[in-house]
């Protein structure tokens, strides 16, 4: 699917040209009509050897030139207009420039009115034409005299459109739609209604869609394209939306129709500027702005990063807008001075989302992004530069998923992805904060995990820590981290000095307060952490492989015996009822036995 838009000057015959093509008026408005002037877009299509396209009438006069940067700013080529019988005129030039600096060069250039001219002038126009396009992006674009009165030329004009359009692609789909609108308007019994061309992907009927950048919620009622009811349209299309959920008061030209979730808005870019080279004046960055994107307008303010630019000279800027843009990776823009009302440059986006970045680092971010040829390698620089990239996040930041990103020496933290380097950087900051933590605590097992959590980010905690210990970089027991080389506190020689007072002396052990009067506290509250020792009572603890061994001893007796008493219990421990009785009582508040009456038996956890 293609969409055209028209070009040239006011008065040389765009909309008379659309007329003979198409059969369609694309003069809408009484006033236009009236006047004989195209004020406002225009719309009509027609079919090029079976394949639909869309077009797109512009104003040509120079005080409307704010509406026909709305009708160009998402179309696939152009149809350039210049009047044979005055050649070329002021907004010839304007609407070139605008059409060189949005980078479109599929197009054709019609030369109207030929029949009001001789053979020997209408050669001198052409040739005059075909110097001024020479530096454009229009430079190989065919030339066809035409005469939209006596129709001569007009089937060349159709196969020279059609022949271009089949050389170039049509829209890309990225699989994240977006829809420029261009007009709003309401029908009786339908309700509001927008129209626009779409990009990126399709459009179904029945889709929940949200129009930003106000976020506001609606449903695609019913699709129309070209006149003709549709089911679902490809990008790259001329479309009318029936919306519901939503009132025309509240939407406005410039709004983008999209995918909930798909696109986040922004008022700072990143972009690379082109200022023209033929400006009567030395650009600068002061002054005010005004920024074409897709159908979108916004005040903006400019800062050189670098070296100020100069007439016909390209580098970097930072853009800050007044109102919320929906801007993408390479979208290209336009940019208009406010006070002089011309144009003066544009170029294309860098980094959409530029908040937080300033100097020296957004001059490095910009060259980064600038050598970045398309999404995935924008999004292979973000991950360079440290970014961890969350499905949302690489949607809405660079319209790639995140499969497109895998097999690229890359991490998969989760949901998300990080560069082979972050990810290392990451780890090995995870474990010098272990190694930190033994340093400073020799006797603890290792650093808690919530002590570790509060360092990091918590969307990527979890499987940071996964992914470090499965590699061996920290080990990860219970909720501590330790490093492969720390001895727990249980392998330290104060450790077994404890443990081996401990075995001697059966289940009729040292109470808490004795062991650390012999040991101190650090070592009795490492080997309780670690779960080396198991307190029993406030007083009581002991290993926790003697109290293994007793439920070993609890369930054999069991099987044999049957439930038991105190005394017995005891007795089969031989130790008084000191012991006997926190020990039971312990076993019972973990479900391992169970009180009946004067007996024990089983727990459900035995």
């Amino acid at each position: 699917m293609y969409v055209v838009a028209t070009a040239g000057h006011v008065d040389h015959g765009k909309s008379t040209l659309i007329r003979a093509l198409t059969g369609i008026d694309p003069d809408r408005l009484e006033e236009e009509k009236r006047r004989g002037l195209t004020i406002d877009l225009g719309f009509a299509w027609l079919d090029l050897a079976g394949q639909p396209v869309g077009v797109v009438d512009v104003p040509g006069h120079e005080r409307f030139i704010r509406n026909m940067l709305a009708g160009v700013g998402a179309v696939n080529a152009v149809l350039f207009v210049v009047a044979a019988n005055e050649g070329w005129r002021p907004q010839s030039q304007e609407h070139l420039d605008i059409i060189d600096l949005l980078g479109i060069s599929t197009g054709v250039v019609a030369v109207t009115k030929a029949d009001l001219v001789g053979s020997d002038d209408l050669k001198k126009v052409s040739e005059q034409i075909r110097v001024r396009l020479a530096s454009s992006t229009l430079a190989e674009a065919p030339m066809v005299p035409v005469s939209a009165e006596s129709g001569s030329g007009l089937d060349e004009l159709k196969k020279s459109l059609s022949d271009a359009l089949d050389a170039s692609p049509s829209g890309e789909t990225t699989g994240r739609p977006r829809l420029w609108i261009d007009r709003i308007f309401t029908i009786k019994g339908a309700g509001t209604v927008v129209t626009g061309t779409l990009t990126g992907g399709g459009l179904l009927t029945g889709a929940e869609v949200q129009v930003l950048p106000h976020g506001l919620r609606a449903r695609i009622r019913s699709i129309q394209s070209h006149k003709t009811m549709a089911s679902q349209v490809p990008p790259g299309t001329r479309v009318a939306l029936n919306l519901s959920g939503v009132e025309k008061h509240s939407l406005g030209r410039g709004d983008v129709v999209a995918i909930p979730g798909d696109w986040e808005p922004t008022r700072r870019l990143l972009a690379e500027l082109r200022f023209l080279p033929h400006l009567d004046h030395k650009p600068s960055a002061r002054g005010a702005f005004k920024l074409y994107l897709g159908s979108q307008e916004a005040d903006v303010t400019l800062r050189f990063l670098g070296d100020p630019i100069g007439k016909g000279e390209a580098g970097f800027v930072a853009i800050t807008a007044s109102s919320p843009l929906i801007a993408s990776f390479r979208d290209r823009f336009v940019l208009r001075e406010s006070g002089r009302r011309t144009t003066v440059g544009g170029g294309a986006v860098l980094e959409p989302r530029a908040e937080g970045l300033s100097g020296e680092s957004a001059l490095a971010a910009a060259a980064r992004r600038a050598a970045a040829p398309d999404q995935v390698s924008y999004a292979r620089v973000l991950l360079d530069e440290g970014a961890a990239l969350t499905k949302q996040a690489a949607w809405q930041g660079a319209g790639v998923s995140l499969d497109e990103l895998r097999g690229q020496d890359v991490v998969e933290l989760g949901n998300a992805l990080v560069a082979a380097t972050t990810f290392e950087s990451m780890a090995g900051d995870l474990a010098e904060r272990v190694a930190a933590h033994h340093a400073r605590h020799p006797l603890d097992p290792g650093l808690p995990l919530a002590e570790a959590r509060r360092q990091f980010d918590e969307g990527t905690f979890d499987a940071l820590v996964q992914e470090a210990a499965g590699r061996r970089l920290v080990v990860l027991e219970g909720a501590t981290l330790r490093t492969p080389e720390h001895d727990p506190a249980s392998k330290t020689p104060e450790a077994k000095l404890v443990l081996d007072e401990m075995q001697s002396a059966g289940f009729s052990p040292p109470t808490l307060p004795e062991l650390t009067n012999r040991h101190g506290s650090d070592i009795l509250r490492s080997l309780i952490e670690s779960a080396v020792l198991v307190k029993i009572s406030s007083d009581i603890v002991f290993s926790s492989e003697r109290v293994d061994a007793l439920k070993s001893m609890i369930r054999e007796h069991v099987e044999s015996n049957g439930p038991f008493t105190v005394a017995e219990f005891r007795d089969m421990i031989k130790t008084t009822r000191k012991y006997a009785i926190p020990l039971l009582e312990y076993l019972d508040q973990h479900g391992f036995t169970r009180r009946e009456g004067d007996t024990r038996v089983l727990g459900p956890r035995a």
